[in-house]
């Protein structure tokens, strides 16, 4: 698989923690390069990334990109695959929306931009925490869902704190129970191989 991303993203991450698990092999085109950027918009209008090429196939965005792996190879170690629980597949969705708010708000002050005060972006810092503080009465223990095992939603919680952390761009120690599943977590190999930075 040929994949497009940075090291720091971490929805770029969540590919290469799932090929990890999977034995997809990874030849990354780093796009923090200017020949990166270039190489992102000759295959994808979007110009987000992950985006993935499999013979030939583009794929864009990482949950159709892990979708594909699994396809092509099983879910091997990972609970990912099949029927999702509805409680599991909305837990995503608001880490999703919670980690695109903080990564908007991240780029917006790293370019400068005096936050404070902007309506939009009191609204979109209320946002982060609102999920967060939903996300954390949402877990079992040590797992998001009852089942126990690595799944979406572990593998999206882990990856935003673990961004979130290395940005600083939210105080994830305000909530443990979050934190308690990514300790949980934390020595899983894939995980340790692709850690920001």
């Amino acid at each position: 698989m040929q994949l497009y991303g940075t090291v720091t993203s971490p929805f770029v991450r969540r590919v290469r923690v799932v090929a990890h698990e999977l034995g997809v092999e990874v030849r990354m085109i780093d796009t923090a390069t200017p020949a990166g950027q270039d190489a992102l918009r000759a295959v994808s209008p979007v110009g987000k990334v992950p985006v993935a090429q499999f013979d030939g196939a583009t794929v864009f965005d990482s949950h159709a990109i892990v979708a594909e792996m699994v396809a092509q190879r099983g879910s091997g170690p990972l609970r990912i695959g099949g029927r999702t629980d509805p409680a599991e597949s909305n837990f995503v969705v608001a880490v999703d929306a919670a980690l695109e708010a903080a990564i908007r708000l991240f780029y917006f002050q790293r370019d400068g931009v005096a936050i404070e005060g902007l309506p939009y972006m009191v609204k979109e810092r209320a946002r982060v925490r609102t999920i967060m503080t939903w996300l954390e009465g949402q877990v079992h223990g040590t797992s998001v869902t009852r089942d126990p095992g690595f799944g979406l939603a572990e593998l999206a919680l882990v990856t935003t704190l673990d961004w979130m952390e290395f940005r600083g761009a939210y105080p994830t120690g305000d909530h443990p129970r979050l934190l308690a599943v990514r300790a949980a977590h934390a020595s899983r190999a894939s995980l340790r191989a692709t850690l920001p930075g």
